[in-house]
Order: C-alpha cells, then structure tokens, then sequence
C-alpha cells in the first residue's frame, strides 16, 4: 500500500526532522481561522488575510519564501488599529473569557504562540529560518489577541482581569 495515496494524509509525516511539526502547526491554525471565519465573525476581512499569511508561512521554509516585508507592515498597521481601538481594555492579565468568537481567537493566539516556538526550535536544530518569519508569528498572535478585545467590545462584553499571585 505504499504507493496508494488513500494511506497518506501528508507525504512528511515521516520525517524526524522538526520542519515537518511546522507545516502541521500552521495547518492546524489555520483550520482555526477557518473556523472562526464561518462562525461569523465581525473581524472576517482581518481573519481571512491572518489565514493567508498562515498558508503562506506553512511553506515558506521548505518551499519558495512567500512573505514580505509588506506583509509585516500591513499586519502592524492592523494591530496598532485594534490595539488603539481597545487602549481601555488592555489592563495587564486578563481571562480568556467572553463572546465565543473572541475565546476562539484565544485559542488561535495560543496556537500562534506554538508556530512561534516552533520555528525557534527548526531554527535551533540548524535549518535556517528567515527572521521575517519568526516576527510575523510573533505578530500574528498579538493580532489574535487584540481581535479578542475587539469582539468583546463589539459586544460590549468588558473583559475580567487576572491578578496573578506570582508575578
């Protein structure tokens, strides 16, 4: 059955190699985004160029570099939008509560988070990863997280701050 292609979901899962981690981390984010997109999300334009830029990182590491500079730019202008947009909510730690389209862009933060970590740790292992990359991701979860504010505030659902007993 080697050959057949029903019995392979991926031609590298095989590998042992860390590359192989990356591409499914960013396929599993941008299933998320998928998702949070057809539950209806006020954010759909901003959700939609996330998710390419998502695809787009997948295969930019073993395949052909498709993310630029403009990028980077584009996705700093929409969070400084966001993040000026809710200056009154940021308030340190807050839970990650609220309407469910803002919990899911959460999860997708905390799964950006992991594509993040991710390419430090390809990098670590001797395969180069283009910094672009690695500040995109970056990013993209602070993105995620302003997009969370901003449902909440569609909404007019106040978020609920954290004080942590550690730091």
């Amino acid at each position: 059955m080697k050959n057949n292609l029903d019995f392979i979901a991926y031609p590298f899962l095989n590998e042992d190699g860390p590359l192989v981690n990356h591409e499914i981390l960013t396929d599993k984010l941008s299933s998320l985004l998928g998702s949070i997109i057809s539950s209806g999300t006020p954010l759909e334009k901003e959700t939609w160029w996330l998710m390419n830029r998502v695809l787009h990182v997948n295969g930019s590491i073993r395949g052909r570099m498709a993310i630029s500079s403009d990028d980077l730019k584009d996705g700093q202008t929409m969070y400084h939008v966001l993040r000026e947009r809710n200056k009154d909510r940021l308030k340190g730690f807050i839970y990650p509560l609220g309407n469910n389209i803002s919990c899911q862009y959460h999860l997708a933060r905390c799964e950006a988070k992991i594509v993040t970590r991710n390419l430090y740790l390809i990098q670590k292992s001797g395969i180069f990863v283009p910094q672009i990359l690695i500040d995109l991701c970056n990013l993209i979860a602070n993105i995620l997280f302003v997009m969370s504010l901003e449902v909440n505030r569609i909404e007019e659902i106040n978020e609920i701050q954290f004080i942590s007993k550690s730091y």
